[in-house]
Formats: structure tokens, C-alpha cells, sequence
């Protein structure tokens, strides 16, 4: 085992650890833990491992042709999931994955002791960097319950005794096994292992090279280096386990403590990249991910907020690019807000939303506020297309038309926090007259999260664009998200103090020509596609809430975020 290299798209080495804490205080009818095959708790450089050594080690590989990749370790720790690390993922398909558990050697797949599992789901954190590796921790569902085999495939339990970071520094070491790279700097074919010491951050900066002292800017990370100067992680380890081993009266129970993250590389004149297994190595700290992990478990069976399992239905799945997918009917959650024009009394379009249940549709609130004097909100349309005809024909097949309907509102609901502090929770749900006939092509609900998840850096914006009046017909734009730093400079130049990231979603246009520069109504949809249980949905990210006045070609588009609001969309809409 070597070490973890810092280099973007590469997998970061995993450093191996050995944890004895003989004062902890443990259940000893856990069945997470429990080495079967009573080893010796403490184990020195570098060695090769016995089978059923590491019981809840996995190999993580990546589907290429003609052969599968390994790409990093993992820890399982229920029947639900293994926990790795975000970095392993290139791509975010969770058909393009598999892992080995019960695995020994790499490539023997005649061992009977390995089971293969296929991923169905991968779930980053969603304030994972993959620029500066912080919050460097993922969840992986396979397809099916981990089936548990006693000496080969059991998980590990999750670290909850310490919650004080001194007790870690300079007291406690561990140890992690892998198939990083080895001294002849090629992967490991045997599971190997070796302890870890853990070090103060103070020492880590001392040690690391100057550029990469950003890793430890995470609280979420500790650093550790090898008890032996000749022994460490390397590429191949990441994603794997630090073990930290607590006596109990029947033994000891070994629990999830670290997460191998990152660490430097050593660059020979020859231009060869090794190891340098005298450096210390990154890792993410589990504990401080019990809850969130723990909230997945919970709702493992509840991935979309509202419990409906066919929300946000991907048509066109063969199609890999966005935008060369048909727009008639493919965003069929897309509504525009009607107003009465109080002078005039007449229809006037001005804000859109989006539709999340079959009685509510989701918008911005200051959608629904400030217009008193002039305009009046009365009722959603859905359904739409072009708002110049009656009935909309796709036209590959012209025989078949749909007609878009309205529905009066009979209750705004303000988000309970709209606009404190400023621009914050900016959410409004108007619950319909009726249920609306979600089985119409032209008419359905889109999913919303039901946790906070990780941003895709590409996503996509639906809606009718405005200038001084709604434009016409559905629109589509792919948007890559921006920096908050980013969005904050821009904005703070007309003086507006934008909330706090967690409040907001920046985004840019990818490819906006030039002078198309009108903007999306307020409260359209920025929206996702995630793949859950071999399904493919539309999830929605975001709604717009305002943007830059002038045509600025880079400029940042601010969406309200739902993180803080799943809960009260929950209780407001299945009450």
C-alpha cells in the first residue's frame, strides 16, 4: 500500500488503520463489527491480508470496455448501502458500477465467498467539492439487500463514541485495507492492510506540501500516516475504510472512523508518480456524517418527497443529449400563473411554477405578493405549450392534439420564513380548486428530493421566457451551476445581499447566444434527471427567482433551493 494522490479524475489512495481504544464502552451484542476469524487486533506494515480478514471491504469497479476498471475500496455498513468516497465517480450513472463484496484476491471471481452487486443508486453529499475534496463521502445502494455471510461479507459498525477532536489527535490509530498501488506501483491482486496513526492537523500542515494544506480547511477531515515509514496508502485505496477497534467483553467490535480521501503524490525526474509513503494522508471523518446517513436509511423507500413513484418520468430515455430531446410533452410538470389585470379585466401571465402533486402546484412567493393594487392571482394553467392555440399538436404525430386547462387557486400558502433574512425561502404552494388528472401526457407531477442532494453541475431550466410579456412557447436551457463566490460578486454590484448558499442555486447558461438575453418568468423549474430503482426521473433542483436586469452573456441566474423546505412541502401537502 502506498499513498493517496491528489490529481483530479485520479482515485485518491487509501491510507491503511489500525484503532485499539481499550476505554470505550460498546454493546457486546452488536452484530456489526465482529471479526468472525479472531485476528490480532494490531497489525503491522504493509501485509497481505487472510481471507475474511476485512469482512466489509468491497472493490469498487467501473463498467469500460472491453474490462471492468477497479476503481476504489468502500466499507459496507447495513444491508442498504456502502459508503465510499465521492471522488471515485467520473459519472454519476450508477449502471456504469459494480462492487465485489467478500472479496480477497481482485480478479478471482471463482472465489464462492464474492457476491456482485450492480449499483442502482449513488449518492453524494451535497456539499461535496470535487476542486477541494471536502464533504469527500458517498452512499451506494445496490440492487438488492447485501446478503450477509459470516467470515466474508459482514458490515462494519459506524463510529458514534467520539465526538470530541482531541481524543483523535496523537491517541488513536486504525487500520485500512485496500488494493492500492504497491511498491512496484501496480494495483494490489490481494487485499492488503496496514496501521494508521493519527496526527494533529497542526503536524499535517508541517509535513504536507504548502499547495495542499486546503484539504485540511475541512473540519470534516483528519490526517493519519503510517506506523511504519515504509507503509501507507496508495492510489487504489481511496474510498476504503480506517477500522478503529474498541475491547469489549466479548471482544473486539470494529467500527467506520475515517474514509481515505486524498493525499500528495511524489513526482520522479524520470516523470513516473509514485507514493510517498512517508507523508500523511486525508480522511473524511464518518461521525460527522451519522445523520445524514442515517436520514437515507430512513427514507430509503421514500426517494421522492411525496411518496409517488411515477413522478418526473424521463420520455425519450435513448436519447443522451438534453437538448436533443423533443420538447412537446417532455416537461409536462411546466404552469403559468394567471392574473387578473384589475383595471383592465383581463388574463395577464406572469409568473410560472411548477407542478409537484396532483392538488398543488410549487412557485416563488413574490410571485404571489405585490401585485395587489394591479394584478390579482386566480388561477394555475397546466397542460400548456403554446399559448396561441387552443389545442397543441406534436408534430411528429398530427393526429394527436392536447389541450392545456385552468384551475382556480384556493389557497396560497406562504413558506412560514419567506424572506428572513432577505431573499431567503422564497416559496409559495397554491393548493388547487381539485385534483387535476395527472394521467394526461401534457400534464404531470415532477419529484422533488427527499434530502438535500448533490447538484449536478449540468442541469436543466424549462419555461416560458418574458420580456415585457410571456413569450410564447416552452423553452428549454442547459445550465451549469456557479460558485457562490461567483454569484455573490456578481449580484453584490447592484448592492443585493444574497442569502446564504444553502438558501440559493446559482447557475449559468451554457450556451446562451448572443443577445438572446431574455430571461425565464419567475418560479420555472430548474430540474435534473436521477436514476432510482432503474428508473429515470425528472427531479427538481430549483426555481428561478431573479437574475442580472442588463444582457450580460456570463452572467448568474439565482434559484430559490428547496433544502430548507422539504419538510414543511411534506406536512403541508400530505396533511
Amino acid at each position: 500500500m502506498g499513498k493517496v494522490i491528489i490529481h483530479h479524475r485520479e482515485t485518491p489512495s487509501l491510507i491503511v488503520f489500525l484503532l485499539l481504544l481499550a476505554a470505550a464502552r460498546v454493546e457486546t451484542n452488536t452484530k456489526c463489527g465482529v471479526r468472525l476469524l479472531g485476528s490480532t487486533p494490531l497489525i503491522h506494515q504493509g501485509t497481505a491480508t487472510k481471507p475474511g480478514d476485512w469482512s466489509w471491504h468491497i472493490a469498487l469497479f467501473q463498467q469500460n470496455f472491453p474490462e471492468p476498471v477497479y476503481a476504489c475500496g468502500g466499507t459496507i455498513i447495513s444491508k442498504n448501502f456502502a459508503v465510499t468516497a465521492a471522488h471515485c465517480f467520473n459519472e454519476k450513472n450508477p449502471d456504469k458500477y459494480f462492487f465485489k463484496a467478500g472479496v480477497h484476491q481482485l480478479y478471482n471471481d471463482s472465489d464462492p465467498s464474492v457476491v456482485r452487486y450492480k449499483l442502482v443508486e449513488i449518492i453524494l453529499h451535497p456539499k461535496y467539492s470535487a476542486a477541494t475534496f471536502y464533504h469527500d463521502i458517498a452512499l451506494i445502494r445496490p440492487n438488492g439487500d447485501i446478503r450477509y455471510k459470516p467470515g466474508s461479507v459482514l458490515p462494519i459498525c459506524l463510529w458514534s463514541q467520539l465526538s470530541d477532536r482531541e481524543m483523535l489527535e496523537d491517541k488513536l490509530g486504525g487500520i485500512v485495507a485496500g488494493f492500492g498501488k504497491t511498491e512496484q506501483n501496480k494495483v494490489s491482486e490481494v487485499l492488503q492492510q496496514t496501521s494508521i496513526r493519527i496526527i494533529s492537523k497542526k503536524e499535517c500542515r508541517k509535513l504536507l506540501p504548502a499547495n495542499t494544506h486546503y484539504l485540511m480547511d475541512d473540519d470534516s477531515k483528519f490526517c493519519g500516516v503510517g506506523e511504519s515509514s515504509d507503509s501507507n496508502v496508495c492510489e487504489g485505496d481511496s474510498g476504503g475504510g480506517l477500522y478503529a477497534g474498541t475491547n469489549t467483553v466479548g471482544g473486539v467490535v470494529w467500527y467506520l472512523q475515517g474514509i481515505v480521501s486524498a493525499a500528495p503524490r511524489k513526482d520522479h525526474a524520470s516523470g513516473v508518480t509514485t507514493c510517498d509513503a512517508n507523508l500523511p494522508a486525508v480522511y473524511t471523518n464518518v461521525e460527522k456524517y451519522r445523520d445524514w446517513i442515517a436520514a437515507h436509511e430512513k427514507v430509503l423507500d421514500e426517494r421522492n418527497l411525496l411518496k409517488d413513484s411515477t413522478c418526473g418520468v424521463v420520455r425519450n430515455v435513448d436519447v443522451a443529449s438534453e437538448t436533443a430531446k423533443p420538447l412537446f410533452n417532455q416537461y409536462p410538470w411546466n404552469a403559468l400563473l394567471e392574473f387578473t389585470h384589475l383595471k383592465k379585466n383581463s388574463l395577464v401571465l406572469i409568473c410560472s411554477g411548477v407542478l409537484i402533486h396532483r392538488r398543488y402546484v410549487l412557485t416563488v412567493g413574490h410571485c404571489t405578493q405585490g401585485r395587489t393594487n394591479r394584478y390579482r392571482l386566480r388561477s394555475v394553467r397546466l397542460g400548456e405549450f403554446d399559448i396561441r392555440t387552443r389545442d397543441d399538436t406534436d408534430a411528429s404525430a398530427p393526429h394527436q392534439t392536447f389541450r392545456a386547462f385552468s384551475i382556480d387557486i384556493e389557497e396560497v400558502i406562504l413558506h412560514p420564513n419567506i424572506n428572513k433574512p432577505p431573499y431567503s425561502n422564497d416559496l409559495a404552494l397554491l393548493r388547487l380548486k381539485y385534483d387535476v388528472d395527472t394521467a394526461k401526457a401534457n400534464i404531470h407531477p415532477i419529484c422533488l428530493p427527499s434530502l438535500e442532494e448533490y447538484k449536478e453541475q449540468s442541469l436543466t431550466l424549462t419555461g416560458w421566457k418574458r420580456s415585457k410579456h410571456i413569450f410564447p412557447t416552452l423553452e428549454r436551457d442547459t445550465m451549469n451551476t456557479s460558485s457562490a463566490s461567483e454569484c455573490q460578486d456578481q449580484y453584490g454590484t447592484l448592492h443585493l445581499d444574497l442569502p446564504s448558499t444553502d438558501d440559493i442555486v446559482c447557475a449559468g447558461y451554457n450556451n446562451r447566444p448572443k443577445g438572446k438575453c431574455h430571461n425565464y418568468a419567475a418560479g420555472s423549474p430548474l430540474q435534473y434527471i436521477k436514476r432510482v430503482d432503474g428508473n429515470y426521473h425528472y427531479f427538481l433542483a430549483g426555481l428561478m427567482a431573479f437574475s442580472l436586469p442588463n444582457c450580460r452573456m456570463n452572467a448568474t441566474e439565482v434559484f430559490v433551493n428547496l433544502n430548507g423546505a422539504t419538510e414543511w412541502i411534506k406536512k403541508t401537502v400530505l396533511s
